[in-house]
């Protein structure tokens, strides 16, 4: 069998709902030159009963194991790939037909192999399309400074395997639903970025049980845990912690207030103040003491 350009890597568990759509977004790619890697984390459904007719296509490969979180399922899917090129793709989110072909494009047309390269996405919420926070950036790199403004990219991210200073995904089970953001940190660090395309070509599946909706209270102790690692593991200049930490303590701020926690919120908010623009601090201060009602009363 050829060696594929591409290896696609998709951790799932419990997604047989999802999982077929995904799998068919990427038999229908217009670039041929790819391999898949479903790693199924241990799932209790029937995973595998959905996944079982794609394998007519030897180019798709079902590797179960036990259940041990999605960063060291990307890992031990990552050691298990072909391609030049690795992409770490979820389980309920879609390819367009036209990404690996554009990816590969721009691979070929950079004066050296990128380290790390991706191309927008946007959001499906219960079929109405959203543009993500990529839509109005322009091509070019995205480096350690806009990592510290938190993950962008989510796991949109295609990756060279020969790189030698590749970072891998932190595994321990306490980071899940972060562990993204703290490899794109590690990774870009000590100068390395990422290119971005100007391009759409994947599309997230904004549902209830995506991992950064399911669980808020979950989610912030998980973001606590994240900020003290990236504190412990990264080089970072004090203004540049206020900024990161300004980041983490926002985001636990909105998942309180979206579980209607106002107190912890105002919290949170007070922490992440520090290091957030005047604009930003006051938006979020303002939304927290008008409450849900009013400020959804003032949309309207």
């Amino acid at each position: 069998m050829p060696t594929p350009f591409f290896s696609v890597v998709i951790p799932t568990y419990n997604r047989a709902s999802f999982i077929g759509t995904t799998l068919q977004s990427i038999i229908e790619q217009d670039f041929s030159s790819f391999e898949v890697l479903v790693v199924d984390d241990g799932s209790k459904d029937n995973t595998a009963e959905i996944v079982q007719p794609f394998l007519a296509d030897n180019r798709l490969h079902y590797l179960p194991k036990g259940n041990a979180e999605r960063g060291a399922a990307r890992n031990y899917g990552l050691e298990r790939t072909r391609g030049e090129y690795v992409i770490f793709l979820d389980s309920d989110d879609l390819f367009h037909p036209n990404h690996l072909a554009t990816l590969y494009a721009a691979i070929q047309a950079a004066p050296t192999p990128p380290n790390f390269i991706a191309t927008k996405y946007d959001f499906d919420r219960d079929g109405q399309r959203q543009p993500s926070s990529l839509a109005t950036l322009s091509a070019g790199p995205l480096g350690f400074e806009t990592f510290l403004q938190g993950n962008l990219l989510a796991c949109n991210v295609c990756v060279r395997r020969a790189n030698p200073g590749l970072k891998l995904f932190e595994e321990d089970r306490r980071y899940a639903a972060v562990e993204d953001w703290m490899f794109m940190l590690e990774n870009t660090q000590h100068g390395d970025a990422v290119q971005l395309v100007d391009a759409l070509t994947l599309t997230m599946n904004d549902h209830d049980q995506r991992s950064m909706r399911a669980d808020n209270q979950g989610l912030i102790k998980r973001l606590e845990l994240a900020a003290a690692w990236m504190q412990q593991r990264l080089k970072l200049t004090e203004a540049q912690r206020r900024q990161l930490l300004g980041r983490v303590y926002y985001l636990c701020a909105i998942h309180a207030y979206a579980d209607g926690h106002r107190a912890q919120a105002w919290g949170f908010a007070r922490r992440a103040t520090p290091g957030l623009s005047t604009k930003a601090a006051v938006l979020l201060l303002t939304r927290i003491v008008l409450g849900p009602r009013l400020v959804n009363l003032l949309k309207g």
